[in-house]
């Protein structure tokens, strides 16, 4: 009921299909009248014609055309108005609105049936219950009138209760501890340090004051950067030219003496700087040969020794700026009594550098 009432309401409220009603006779044939397209009564006067002929052959007709006291009905079904009445035909009388009604004779029982309504219908095969074959075994089916039995059923094999199978236990989650992670210096921090560093050492190359630097090292207050300091200072003094390698040797063995460059500071830097000579040999010739000096002098000073200077020359890749380094180192060294006992002494370490070249 729901359904109609939405679907109705989705076509403007006119139903789907027109609501049956019983009709009157008359209303009938004026529908029929509509639909043939006939005139309004051309079907009453198509009846009174037709019972003025069915009169005519019985030989008895009222004055006004309908016929009186005829033998049969003229045409006209059983029951009609105007047919004549059958012994045992119920009496059929018109009320107020021109419904017909049947008024039931006292020989009409309500108990009579039809004899077809003791009869077992015929049964269809598309009917029965599927499974059954078209077959109900001598049995009888509660789906015919009458019975109470049941079809029988089709054998299926039974049907074994499902086995659960047991779920694993579930291990509890145990986190991990984070590894504690170094703190990272922050590239601002790196800049800045950076900037005071080349500022400090612009400084000391004008004015040369070896305790004013070592101040503005010590302001630094960063042991981690000493490195770089080495860097730095190499790879600015060589820019300015080869007249700078003795005031930058003096630095970096005066911060050496006072402590606070560690000669791992010093290796660490000069290590740094070699791993760019590959690149800045070219626009700057002379600076395998001039750091070769700056780390002679380191070597004679005893800052470093031909150990760390064999870690220096792997740190370049073209074995002509290797050589170079080593000339200008040994040059240095060679030229200082004290080196030519240190040459002597570290002999197997100076062949190992020799040799990468």
């Amino acid at each position: 009921m729901i359904r109609n009432v939405i679907d109705t309401r989705a076509n403007d409220w006119v139903p789907r299909r027109e609501e049956v009603k019983a009709k009157t006779i008359t209303e009938i044939h004026s529908e029929a009248e509509k639909n043939l397209g006939l005139r309004p009564g051309a079907t009453a006067s198509m009846r009174n014609s037709r019972n003025i002929a069915s009169g005519a052959q019985a030989g008895i007709i009222s004055p006004t055309g309908y016929q009186i006291n005829r033998p049969g009905t003229g045409g006209m079904m059983p029951g009609m108005p105007g047919a004549k009445k059958m012994p045992g035909m119920p009496v059929i009388t018109a009320d107020d609105d021109n419904w017909e009604v049947v008024l039931r004779s006292r020989s009409m029982s309500r108990g009579v049936q039809s004899p077809a309504i003791g009869k077992s219908p015929s049964l269809n095969q598309r009917l029965l219950p599927q499974g059954s074959g078209g077959l109900i075994a001598g049995k009888t089916s509660a789906f015919l009138p009458g019975s109470g039995g049941l079809l029988r059923q089709a054998s299926t094999p039974p049907i074994s209760p499902a086995v659960e199978k047991p779920l694993a236990p579930i291990l509890p989650v145990v986190e991990k501890p984070l590894a504690a992670v170094p703190p990272v210096t922050q590239k601002p921090v790196l800049d800045e340090l950076k900037r005071k560093t080349i500022s400090l050492l612009e400084e000391y190359f004008s004015v040369r004051i070896l305790d004013e630097a070592l101040q503005c090292v010590e302001e630094l207050k960063s042991p981690d950067y000493h490195p770089e300091v080495v860097k730095e200072a190499i790879s600015l003094a060589l820019e300015k030219g080869p007249s700078f390698v003795d005031p930058v040797s003096k630095l970096v063995l005066h911060l050496f003496a006072k402590n606070v460059l560690t000669a791992k500071d010093i290796v660490s830097g000069c290590l740094v700087y070699a791993s760019l000579m590959d690149d800045l040999a070219i626009d700057l010739p002379k600076a395998p040969s001039g750091f070769g000096e700056i780390v002679g002098k380191l070597v004679l000073a005893g800052a470093l020794d031909f150990k760390a200077m064999k870690e220096i020359l792997a740190a370049v890749e073209d074995g002509y700026y290797k050589k170079a380094i080593f000339s200008g180192a040994v040059k240095i060294v060679g030229s200082d009594p004290a080196g030519k006992e240190l040459l002597d002494s570290q002999a197997s370490e100076v062949a190992a550098c020799e040799s990468l070249f």
